[in-house]
């Protein structure tokens, strides 16, 4: 990031930093205080190479640090650690792209909230890329970084005892996917074109991921990341690129109901183990 050209304030805490654009500085310690839990517990569990840091930019600094429009949250890894990268605030022209989506979900029985808790959220889901970024679980097989993100995210909050949280995550679940009933899509799908996919699209597999690590993470908890962690190849250096069909035998390895689930992507499994792989688009 060009932080040469970026003036920015600090407000810290013992457990994760973070910097902000002026005027940011209230919006920056709401989200210190939903993050720090989730670090302090992850940090004791999994012990992370690297520093993880908060950065709450305003549309000018935004400019500065990327490219990409105003307002969703984003993770970025730098020399040392990886920076979660949240908005000072959610325009009105971002915001409104979720209108069509969620009167959809409330037609079909699901009530939304508003639309900046949803975008919170995502910054919570982003904190679990910079943690898996920084503890040896990024596989660079998108999907199941995607996954491992929302499952990251998932245990810290239950890990900190708050079932309020976990209510929430329950909800925006069942919007995400009652927005997009009649979407389905292969794990392919989520690999390539890389950046192209839509937005009902992108919500469908996030609902869908987060479904999953919510029945999951009360059963497994810290321990599925664990084990997924001692199972993958190493592939001699971090943000290596490790083999997808690698990836997906360790991952059935840790947790074999993750061979079933593969089906939610549009395929039943065979019966051959190996092609239960491959139905799901994870075996060359």
């Amino acid at each position: 990031m060009r932080s040469a050209r970026l003036y920015l304030r600090s407000l810290n805490d013992e457990v994760l930093s973070a910097r902000h654009s002026q005027g940011a500085r209230t919006r920056t310690a709401h989200l210190l205080g939903f993050l720090v839990p989730l670090q302090a517990a992850a940090r004791d569990v999994l012990a992370p190479s690297g520093e993880v840091s908060l950065l709450v930019a305003g549309t000018r600094d935004w400019q500065l640090i990327c490219s990409y429009p105003y307002g969703l949250p984003f993770t970025r890894n730098v020399p040392g650690g990886s920076v979660i990268v949240a908005a000072a605030d959610y325009p009105e022209r971002m915001t409104r792209r979720f209108d069509d989506l969620f009167l959809t979900a409330g037609k079909a029985g699901v009530s939304p909230g508003h639309v900046s808790e949803f975008l919170d959220l995502i910054v919570g889901h982003e904190w679990g890329h910079a943690v898996a970024n920084q503890s040896g679980l990024r596989t660079m097989v998108r999907w199941l970084d995607e996954f491992m993100a929302t499952y990251l995210f998932v245990q810290a909050l239950l890990s900190t005892g708050g079932t309020a949280g976990e209510t929430l995550l329950s909800k925006w679940a069942d919007v995400q996917v009652a927005a997009t009933a009649e979407l389905r899509a292969a794990l392919d799908e989520f690999e390539y074109p890389r950046g192209r996919m839509g937005l009902p699209q992108m919500l469908w597999f996030q609902g869908t991921f987060m479904r999953r690590a919510l029945e999951l993470a009360p059963q497994r908890g810290w321990d599925l990341v664990l084990a997924l962690r001692s199972a993958l190849p190493d592939v001699g250096g971090p943000g290596a690129s490790r083999h997808r069909g690698d990836v997906a035998r360790a991952l059935i390895e840790v947790e074999r109901s993750f061979r079933q689930w593969f089906a939610v992507f549009g395929e039943e499994p065979p019966a051959d183990p190996l092609d239960v792989e491959r139905a799901a688009g994870v075996l060359d």
